[in-house]
């Protein structure tokens, strides 16, 4: 279809009924149709970039949609783009990507500084941690649960990923919680990615540490060497606060957001169908052949055991609840000081109400 400018010129021209200006005319008629076709073809074949951590099961559903072409099945091409820590919202925030897979307490850290970010559906509901330790470790405590059996801990070397990630800040909530100073009552060693905890673990330069799948699945369910403390993925144990949450979800700037509402409802719909297949028994060796392509070096057994039992966290639903337990969790960690609401955090235009299955 043309467009109205050279419509206008076609109209211009043909009043004219000179024979060299019309041909002259039809010419340029034919490169203005042609570069709007072009155009137009060059936005639908546009490829969307999505921020994502590599081998790290909070974006578990950006590999399914990714691997099983749930993104071009909606009509939109997305490459996911991969970084380390805070590079992912940072991706986002500059432009680099339009989209980002990453925590929410980050998101909402954004937006307490005046960042224009939006969240649009859940990858992730439950933090990916558990608290493991050696099973030499005596816990006379375990029994009693959370707060109790932390309070087993006390001069131990806990690891973490990194100083103020979401592994550092969720065992200084437990262990205050179970009424141990984080400074002075065990020591707290930076340890790095999941690979080199297990290492760590394994050359006791720590008693324990603050595990993330896929850590968790090898130590625990894998070599069995160790033993769970307080397992937050499980949703049923540990502080209250983590009984409905809303871990990591997919983000995008407000402007892009307002600018391309196709593309935003495309990648929202095609990340819930990932997050559905998951949660489909039926399709549980679709998915572990993706976890398989993603977590290198865990054995096919062990990963499909990790997708049977922890589907249920991959879910796109961010309540008013969740969202309000993160803003508790970055206040008391004295990262925000006051809460963001939930019409300003979450996109509701885009995020899902319900679970579709």
């Amino acid at each position: 279809m043309m467009n109205s400018t050279a419509h206008r010129y076609a109209r211009r021209i043909a009043m004219r009924g000179e024979f060299g200006q019309v041909w002259r005319g039809l010419i340029r008629l034919a490169w203005l149709f042609m570069a709007a076709t072009l155009a137009v073809g060059a936005r639908a074949d546009e490829t969307l970039k999505i921020a994502a951590f590599d081998g790290a099961f909070v974006n578990f559903p950006l590999y399914v949609a990714t691997d099983l072409h749930l993104f071009d099945k909606h009509g939109v091409h997305a490459e996911l783009v991969y970084g380390l820590g805070s590079q992912a919202p940072t991706m986002v925030m500059s432009g680099a990507t339009q989209f980002g897979g990453f925590a929410v307490e980050h998101g909402l850290l954004l937006m307490g500084k005046g960042q224009q970010l939006k969240l649009l559906v859940l990858c992730q509901s439950n933090p990916p941690f558990d608290l493991i330790v050696r099973k030499d470790i005596a816990l006379p405590n375990l029994a009693a649960g959370f707060p109790k059996s932390v309070t087993d801990l006390k001069g131990l070397r806990l690891g973490i990923s990194a100083p103020g990630a979401s592994a550092d800040t969720g065992l200084r909530l437990l262990l205050k919680q179970a009424g141990l100073d984080p400074e002075h009552d065990v020591k707290i060693v930076s340890i790095g990615d999941a690979m080199t905890q297990l290492a760590a673990l394994q050359n006791r330069t720590v008693d324990g540490t603050m595990a993330f799948e896929p850590i968790q699945t090898q130590a625990v369910l894998g070599t069995q060497a160790y033993r769970s403390v307080v397992n937050l993925e499980k949703g049923d144990t540990g502080p209250e606060i983590y009984r409905e949450y809303a871990f990591n979800g997919l983000f995008a700037r407000k402007d892009y957001i307002d600018a391309h509402p196709a593309q935003v409802k495309a990648v929202v719909a095609a990340i819930v169908e990932a997050e559905q297949v998951i949660n489909d028994p039926a399709r549980v060796d679709d998915v572990t052949d993706v976890a398989a392509k993603h977590m290198h070096g865990i054995p096919h057994d062990l990963l499909k055991k990790y997708v049977t039992t922890y589907r249920s966290v991959f879910e796109p639903v961010a309540s008013p609840l969740a969202i309000a337990n993160v803003n508790r969790f970055v206040i008391f960690q004295n990262q925000l000081s006051e809460p963001i609401p939930y019409e300003r955090a979450v996109d509701t235009r885009y995020m899902p109400k319900t679970r579709p299955w």
